[in-house]
């Protein structure tokens, strides 16, 4: 039991000074020791845990995207509030890591890689009630769609996340009831 304990307090200790780190620097600029002092451990406890900074930034990376890309495998094609309130929520409560990993200078790929991820399955999922289109039509409606709420969450962080998550959902349901309903202007 303190063996997880202090586990898990090296690992949050080693997340918030990671995040601190990389919104001034590149991961690549980043030292051992200077993670080390700042997450107060010693050199050796992180080697216990990762081998550099990089493979501490791709683990918080894979959890991640693990929760995010669970919750979009896992959800009811049907219920679309309680699947976007999960992502929203999830999002909110990874604030501070989903900013940073904004960045460029991170040399991060979370973003690319969930949107990826997502393209995978949305053509698993969603095809056989897309019938009338054809395979590449799918991909390209995918592609407006993910790329599309990517986008909006993206601009949500970067405005500092004024809108609560339920807020978030259903202003992302009235886009798509404008678009649907309504039809594009001209």
């Amino acid at each position: 039991m303190m063996k997880d304990r202090r586990y898990r307090r090296t690992q949050n200790q080693l997340k918030k000074a990671i995040i601190e780190l990389l919104k001034v620097k590149n991961i690549n600029q980043i030292s051992v020791r200077e993670l080390s002092e700042m997450a107060d451990i010693n050199r050796a406890t992180f080697y216990l845990h990762y081998k550099t900074p990089y493979d501490l930034l791709m683990h918080l990376e894979d959890e991640l995207f693990n929760i995010l890309f669970s919750a979009y495998t896992n959800h009811d094609i049907k219920d679309q509030y309680d699947f976007l309130l999960s992502i929203y929520k999830c999002i909110s409560n990874n604030y501070e890591l989903l900013i940073v990993l904004l960045n460029p200078n991170t040399g991060s790929t979370f973003w690319d890689r969930l949107s990826n991820s997502i393209k995978e399955q949305y053509s698993y999922l969603w095809s056989p009630h897309l019938r009338s289109l054809s395979d590449n039509q799918i991909k390209y409606l995918g592609t407006f769609i993910i790329d599309g709420y990517i986008s909006v969450i993206k601009t949500w962080l970067l405005n500092g996340m004024e809108e609560s998550p339920e807020e978030m959902v259903k202003l992302s349901k009235s886009f798509e009831y404008k678009i649907h309903e309504k039809g594009c202007p001209r």
